[in-house]
């Protein structure tokens, strides 16, 4: 992980992780806590339209959760920016790992991903205000076991 200023640079990370922890447990409620309840919030899933505004991306969660048996997450690559203290950047390559839900075979996948947190006041949490997946062409999984 690319450091930037320091304490707030982990703030980021550990909310890049919620959000990652939040998709793996396959947990609307988790991202309901994660997202900025708003109209202008953005997410891009690799492949889908894109979605705009809270309620939209809220659907797009509740779908491709009741279609999801398993999905697990390797995050490699981090990189972090932040803005005035309010606005942080994470760049991130997602290694996933899921299982096609006809044959159970397993999928290994990789996924760049541009994630954008809104530091909220007045608790100063990170809000998750944009991701953007893209599927890496000619990925090659990691060497890693686990996340």
């Amino acid at each position: 992980m690319q450091k930037d200023n320091g304490i707030a640079s982990e703030e980021v990370n550990q909310s890049n992780i919620r959000f990652y922890r939040a998709f793996e447990n396959l947990s609307i409620e988790s991202m309901d806590k994660i997202w900025k309840h708003d109209e202008n919030v953005v997410c891009i899933h690799p492949g889908w339209d894109l979605f705009t505004g809270w309620l939209a991306i809220r659907e797009s969660w509740t779908t491709i959760f009741s279609n999801t048996e398993m999905i697990r997450f390797t995050i490699t690559n981090t990189k972090i920016k932040i803005f005035d203290n309010k606005i942080a950047l994470v760049v991130c390559i997602e290694n996933i790992e899921t299982k096609d839900p006809y044959s159970g075979r397993v999928i290994r996948t990789g996924v760049i991903a541009t994630n954008a947190f809104e530091r909220m006041e007045p608790n100063c949490e990170w809000s998750l205000i944009h991701h953007h997946g893209s599927p890496i062409t000619n990925y090659i999984p990691p060497n890693a076991s686990s996340h």
